[in-house]
């Protein structure tokens, strides 16, 4: 991974469902988090959040009133990791934010960036050899909430390419050993 990319995807923050303090987010969070009541354990919760919210173009800040309107959900992998982070705390179970570095086939760059641009959504996540990607820490684990889907880390390969280097927020970057 190139120091610029690095300091691209260093400079993107982390994805938080906002909240306006407002009944309306308060409820529109109650509503969103029961969908996923009808899954019995948090790992068929954490795999069912790409079934409920679809991945595609998102423009940011969303809050919790936005995601729930009733039109199609839709969110992209901040979002899921959002959703992963709260349905984890419910459980009590510890996990830690972290980011991806993916290496994309060369054909997915092009076609992500028309898509986030036909959506006035912020493709600032899409470089032109790698792209940005929030994933979690499960204790020992890396959990894509996007795939919804173990890895290994760096050197795995995902639906969205090879990943080149992946860390916990906070934490210095764990390198694939082709970079």
């Amino acid at each position: 991974m190139s120091e610029q990319d690095r300091q691209r995807i260093d400079s993107i923050g982390l994805s938080r469902i906002s909240h306006h303090g407002d009944l309306c987010c308060r409820e529109a969070r109650r509503f969103v988090l029961r969908r996923f009541e009808r899954w019995v354990d948090t790992g068929s919760r954490l795999a069912a959040i790409p079934l409920l919210v679809s991945w595609g173009p998102t423009r940011w800040p969303v809050s919790w009133c936005r995601l729930a309107e009733p039109d199609k959900w839709v969110g992209d992998c901040g979002v899921h990791a959002d959703l992963a982070g709260e349905l984890l705390t419910l459980a009590g179970v510890p996990y830690a934010r972290g980011r991806a570095a993916i290496k994309p086939p060369a054909y997915a760059v092009p076609h992500w960036r028309s898509t986030w641009s036909a959506s006035d959504a912020n493709d600032v996540w899409i470089g032109d050899d790698v792209v940005h990607h929030e994933v979690l820490r499960i204790g020992e684990r890396w959990w894509d909430p996007t795939e919804a889907r173990w890895f290994a880390g760096p050197g795995a390969h995902v639906l969205a390419g090879c990943v080149a280097a992946v860390r916990v927020e906070g934490a210095d970057w764990q390198l694939s050993e082709a970079d």
